[in-house]
């Protein structure tokens, strides 16, 4: 006659299966979680500091807008924008967001500038740059006007042995704020100034017609 099963006997038998995870048995192999593709996110990576600087360091870009060049009595040469297509392209930049004078003399390229809606919004304002317009002297000498419609800032970039300047102005044409790059009169590569806020004023690229003495500045038309 067989004994009874003892009741501690049991107990012991069932405290493993106290601590088994719903849904696994105790013989299971790896998590299938572990066996799970990685989530890959669809928005493109946004540039980066090195990208932005190495724009402006290596670029030269054309007007992109329509556009008429003008050779003026001084020599130099300058591409002017079509008024209409200027027009057209500030009106559909005016409700957009801006940094504003957040971005007043930083560095287009390596400055992350502080946009509307928190840090994932922050760029570089470089990375979206046109030339807006462009003017040379005939020879090397060359500043052009850039623009980031993202930020809406402008600023100045220019080549070659010649300081380059930039002016922004008030709506009423009175001077608001000026920036200045003086490296370039030692070197044969692209230097450009800091920026300036643009939403909401005008401003003008420009660069140093003297070798030496005080500054003579020719400047591109304002935008």
């Amino acid at each position: 006659m067989r004994k009874p099963v003892r009741a501690s006997l049991l107990l012991a038998a069932l405290i493993p299966l106290l601590f088994v995870a719903p849904g696994q048995s105790l013989a299971a192999g790896p998590s299938d979680a572990a066996a799970s593709p990685a989530v890959v996110s669809a928005e493109p990576a946004k540039p980066t500091r090195e990208e932005a600087i190495a724009k402006e360091r290596d670029g030269r870009a054309e007007v992109s807008l329509p556009s008429r060049t003008v050779r003026h009595a001084d020599g130099s040469v300058e591409t002017i924008a079509d008024p209409a297509a200027v027009r057209a392209l500030r009106s559909t930049l005016a409700v957009g967001d801006a940094c504003g004078s957040a971005c007043d003399g930083k560095d287009p390229a390596s400055f992350l500038a502080p946009m509307p809606g928190g840090p994932s919004n922050y760029a570089y304002c470089s990375t979206d740059a046109v030339t807006i317009y462009s003017k040379y002297n005939g020879y090397d000498s060359r500043v052009e006007l850039r623009y980031s419609p993202t930020c809406r800032t402008a600023w100045s970039r220019g080549c070659c042995y010649t300081s380059i300047a930039g002016f922004g102005y008030y709506a009423n044409g009175n001077l608001r704020l000026s920036v200045y790059n003086y490296d370039g009169r030692f070197n044969g590569t692209n230097v450009w100034t800091a920026m300036l806020d643009d939403a909401g004023y005008t401003y003008k690229a420009c660069y140093d017609t003297q070798i030496g003495g005080p500054s003579i500045w020719s400047c591109t038309s304002r935008y």
